[in-house]
């Protein structure tokens, strides 16, 4: 089975999941006579569009889907399954007064229900056993941050559903038998080193199956995958990192299609005994990557910096063709260059009307201060382009996690302690907000303040932007 899903994005927190509603059965795999595992649980409903299917039989948000055709259900991708394969269904509902009721629907092959769920792992996630040094969410101060970063994932429908790392080193014989039930491509593997004692050592493990093995049984089951290496000053630099490329890049679309290398990012919490890379030491590690690339035509687009490395070392951008289709986005793999190439093409596209809206209009963005040489460069394009609008950057670094710079950790407080006593008059009509500092589809930071709050305590409107639509749409509106 191999099935495609659309990019939804959802909030996956372990408190959404019922441990009372879990209900626990096994399978005999005939191929092995071992028992598979199966982790059942009601599917929780949040939203029912008011044009979908589900709200023409009934359907309303908190209803749980129980069971389709008397199959219980581990996750969305069951749910789709299940959905999909009949024509006709009996589904059992619970309702919130906790009485039950079963839907009988006929539908189309290509019908869909149109539901929203709390969360697509209805059974819950499954939680990682490393030790990584490096690790973000054992590096935080618990009581001050908001919940959904307290759990630590490493669950292979989540890198499927989502494009989130996994390691492979968690999955237990039920997950594997999943994985070859499913296919589900592509995977996103966080590898960190081939050298098996090297990747024990940045996992936190005295042992765990070969990745190189690991990445080839993918291969057999015909499942992409996509690579990063967080990058550790005196762990897996150096020579570590050029056999790890080199490895890889031998499994090349077999099943390997690129590999990120992320500088490891910390803070004043951290507890590992790590250090961030110098800016000497970055440079040493572009122009090694460079060079490999540099060798052989065949090598591009394969392995991929992140924009980290550049603004560190206060290099150049790299043009779109060194992304080609920007396979790593997500791992902050192109983001800058992608942004850039977005603002031109949205100042190029304004009617002259737009181009002379906001007269006498002063807003401030937020951004963090690893950034500042490229929103300093956006900014003055955006105000060259639009008359009589004055858009100042304002670049921070975080008090609240100490050593970190880049935009995505700013918290609330951090805004709110370097612009308290700034004049309102100096900060102008508006503050405009990066999206990604924001939990998805939210407007909380990483401290749980919210945007509101933010806004009512420096007394200025506060509006959030993704990207270069949204930014202009702002500062033009």
């Amino acid at each position: 089975m191999n099935i495609e899903y659309a990019n939804i994005d959802y909030t996956v927190e372990s408190t959404l999941i019922n441990k009372n509603e879990l209900e626990h059965s096994k399978l005999r795999d005939k191929e092995s006579s071992k028992d598979i595992k199966v982790v059942t649980a009601p599917a929780q409903i949040s939203a029912v569009p008011p044009w979908s299917l589900a709200a023409e039989i009934g359907l309303e948000p908190g209803d749980k889907i129980i069971a389709i055709n008397g199959n219980k259900l581990r996750d969305i991708m069951d749910f789709e399954f299940q959905f999909r394969q009949n024509d006709e269904l009996e589904i059992l509902i619970k309702k919130p007064d906790e009485s039950e009721i079963i839907i009988e629907l006929e539908k189309d092959p290509d019908d869909v229900l149109g539901v929203e769920f709390h969360t697509p792992l209805f059974n819950g996630v499954q939680e990682c056993a490393n030790k990584c040094p490096f690790c973000f969410i054992e590096n935080q101060p618990y009581e001050q941050t908001r919940e959904s970063l307290h759990l630590r994932d490493d669950d292979f429908r989540l890198s499927y559903l989502h494009g989130s790392y996994v390691t492979l080193t968690n999955l237990s014989f039920s997950d594997r038998k999943r994985i070859e039930e499913l296919r589900p491509g592509p995977l996103y593997v966080s590898v960190h080193a081939t050298d098996p004692e090297v990747r024990n050592k940045m996992l936190g493990r005295k042992k765990s199956p070969a990745i190189i093995d690991e990445l080839k049984w993918l291969d057999s089951l015909g499942i992409p995958v996509h690579t990063q290496v967080v990058l550790c000053p005196e762990m897996n630099d150096g020579q570590h990192l050029l056999q790890t490329i080199k490895e890889l890049y031998a499994l090349k679309n077999s099943p390997v299609l690129s590999l990120a290398v992320v500088p490891v990012g910390l803070t004043k919490f951290h507890r590992g005994g790590l250090r961030r890379f110098s800016t000497d030491e970055a440079f040493v590690v572009v122009d090694m990557v460079q060079k490999w690339e540099a060798e052989n035509p065949k090598h591009a687009n394969f392995v991929f910096l992140s924009d980290e490395w550049f603004l560190m070392t206060h290099s150049p951008i790299p043009e779109q063709n060194y992304y080609g289709e920007y396979p790593q986005l997500e791992d902050g793999v192109g983001m800058t260059r992608l942004f850039l190439n977005e603002v031109e093409a949205e100042l190029r596209s304004l009617e002259i009307g737009n181009r002379e809206k906001g007269i006498g209009k002063k807003v401030s963005w937020i951004n963090g201060s690893m950034s500042k040489p490229i929103v300093d460069q956006v900014s003055s394009k955006i105000n060259q382009a639009l008359t009589g609008i004055e858009l100042k950057p304002i670049c921070l670094d975080s008090l609240f996690w100490g050593t970190t710079n880049v935009s995505g950790l700013l918290t609330g407080n951090d805004i709110y302690s370097a612009l308290r006593y700034v004049p309102k008059a100096m900060l102008g009509d508006l503050i405009i907000i990066p999206s990604v500092m924001l939990k998805d589809g939210t407007e909380i930071f990483l401290d749980d303040m919210s945007l509101q709050e933010l806004e009512t305590k420096l007394g200025l409107p506060c509006k959030k932007a993704w990207g270069a639509r949204e930014l202009i749409e702002v500062v033009t509106s």
